[in-house]
């Protein structure tokens, strides 16, 4: 079995239908819902957090990390 594991649950992943700690039977299915779950959450959260998903065996978890303030965005 491999899991799909969201490392720290931000509080747009609580609101969202997004589980956590899916299961899957095999690992390319296990993978492209991660992909779509890291390219869903970078467009659709709030863009507080950047999220990546990082294949380690048989989990893979999505990691988050606070976006960088945007310097040329303070003209």
């Amino acid at each position: 079995m491999y899991k799909i594991h969201i490392e720290n649950e931000c509080s747009c992943f609580k609101k969202s239908t997004f589980e956590n700690d899916m299961t899957f039977k095999n690992k390319p299915d296990a993978l492209m819902q991660a992909k779509i779950m890291e390219c869903r959450m970078n467009q659709e959260f709030c863009h507080t957090h950047f999220f990546e998903a990082e294949d380690m065996g048989e989990d893979i978890i999505i990691r988050s990390i606070v976006r960088p303030i945007d310097d040329e965005d303070e003209d």
